[in-house]
């Protein structure tokens, strides 16, 4: 089963134990409750991990796992990225995963631009960022310029006005 990232762990806060998390994911109700198993990527493996304890505290996920419930054993987990099982029943129709348009080729009025490389999620609508022969070109997700997504096909078809794309 596919995996996909919900946080970054930021820091321990407090000595029971609990980790300051940085959360990825638009349904942290969902993947953080008590009980849920999350998984740690530590040394490049997957360590399965039960939340006993989550909260939110100025902006951050706040949360304890079973049997970890010292800052002791769970230092060496800062940095580390928590990742859950992909679930398609949380989106909606025509939602994806952050992950399904990384590598789509992006296509300016059906001339190939390049790769998405990233999903930036800003505060009012989600921006491409697209390599451009080593250059990063940086495409606001809304209908006036992304005309057509194909996750399936891995292409995104755009419709880009002057200065997007700087041609020096």
């Amino acid at each position: 089963m596919e995996k996909v990232r919900v946080g970054k762990i930021v820091n321990t806060f407090g000595i029971r134990g609990e980790l300051k998390v940085d959360a990825y994911t638009d349904f942290p109700d969902e993947r953080f409750q008590v009980g849920n198993a999350l998984f740690v990527r530590f040394h490049n493996e997957d360590v399965e991990l039960e939340i006993s304890r989550h909260r939110v505290h100025k902006g951050y996920d706040l949360m304890a796992f079973k049997d970890l419930e010292n800052i002791n054993f769970v230092e060496k987990y800062k940095g580390c990225f928590l990742y859950a099982y992909r679930d398609e029943s949380l989106l909606d129709e025509d939602e994806h995963y952050i992950s399904d348009y990384i590598g789509c080729m992006v296509y300016n009025y059906g001339k190939e631009l390049g790769k998405v490389v990233q999903l930036r999620d800003n505060t009012y609508q989600d921006i491409f960022v697209v390599d451009y022969n080593g250059k990063q070109i940086l495409i606001p997700k809304v209908d006036a310029f992304v005309k057509n997504i194909d996750v399936d096909q891995k292409r995104i078809d755009v419709e880009l006005i002057a200065g997007f794309i700087d041609e020096d």
